[in-house]
């Protein structure tokens, strides 16, 4: 398997964009919302778009050697799939910071953080 400088695994790119869940949940999740196929190889479109990468990899255990596709994530695919993560996933707050309601001019709550 040939692999470009600018594309990670799908497992590399679930560490770097700290998906909730890790490599596992981020092919659920990549699957789940229209990103890769049932085999887990991405759509034409989002390999137009230079998201993802499909080369092939030689697995040698087997007689006749067998050729298999493996999807590679690139920097730009990365760059995009976290901002929409941080959308879906936004950070929680740390556990050491409270949070008090306080009452706002029209009677509404509103959040605060110690």
């Amino acid at each position: 398997m040939k692999k470009n400088i600018n594309s990670f695994s799908v497992s590399e790119t679930a560490k770097i964009i700290k998906f909730p869940g890790g490599e596992k949940k981020f092919f659920s999740w990549l699957r789940d919302n229209g990103y890769l196929m049932k085999n887990n190889e991405p759509y034409q479109r989002y390999i137009n778009y230079g998201w993802f990468e499909l080369v092939t990899k030689t697995i040698h255990t087997t007689n006749p050697k067998m050729v298999v596709p493996v999807t590679l994530v690139k920097l730009k695919g990365a760059s995009k799939l976290e901002k929409i993560i941080m959308e879906k996933f936004p950070p929680c707050i740390p556990c050491n910071q409270s949070i008090k309601l306080k009452k706002t001019k029209n009677g509404s709550n509103e959040n605060t953080m110690d």
